[in-house]
């Protein structure tokens, strides 16, 4: 004998189960996809440390110099990462070797110590808004460096750094 659940699931038409199944891959389409990066790098940290002196490289090409960009700095690290925070030092260099340099303080956690990244296992990877709505100059190779700013040096925990970089479109 089937359970009611079964039950009521076996008396659907073949063409209700085929609504049902589409509408249910719609949704799931609609809610787990967002917009894909244009670009997108990341760099492995030394397992036994990020050390201050290594710079994570990430390179990026801009097509388009008439589109505004959304740019953001991605980053891992496992449960048993000791802080709260963390504090970067970034460069941003144009093709034309200009650099833009920014000091940023990244909130990873909440006071009572939740991650505020999304949770995977023992990883926990955060999106950190680093310059909404950028505009480039020319097109061509620009990069991205990073070092870490704490003072524990290495700094434990932290497992990669990125990019993602997302074309917004021209004049948005």
């Amino acid at each position: 004998m089937q359970s009611a659940p079964l039950q009521y699931f076996n008396s659907w038409s073949p063409a209700s189960v085929l609504v049902a199944s589409a509408f249910f891959v719609a949704l799931l389409g609609a809610v787990g996809c967002g917009p894909s990066p244009s670009a997108t790098s990341t760099a492995a940290v030394d397992p036994g440390g990020w050390q201050q002196e290594d710079t994570a490289m990430l390179s990026f090409e801009v097509h388009q110099a008439d589109h505004h960009y959304d740019l953001f700095i991605s980053l891992r690290n496992n449960q048993d990462y000791p802080y709260s925070n963390v504090f970067l030092f970034v460069q941003l260099v144009s093709p034309s070797g200009r650099t833009l340099t920014d000091t940023l303080e990244c909130p990873l956690a909440l006071p009572d110590g939740r991650w505020l990244g999304r949770s995977w296992g023992r990883w926990v990877d955060h999106k950190i808004g680093y310059k909404p709505g950028i505009q480039f100059p020319v097109p061509g190779t620009y990069e991205l460096r990073i070092v870490h700013a704490m003072r524990s040096d290495p700094l434990p925990g932290i497992a990669s750094v990125g990019l993602d970089l997302f074309d917004r479109g021209p004049g948005r």
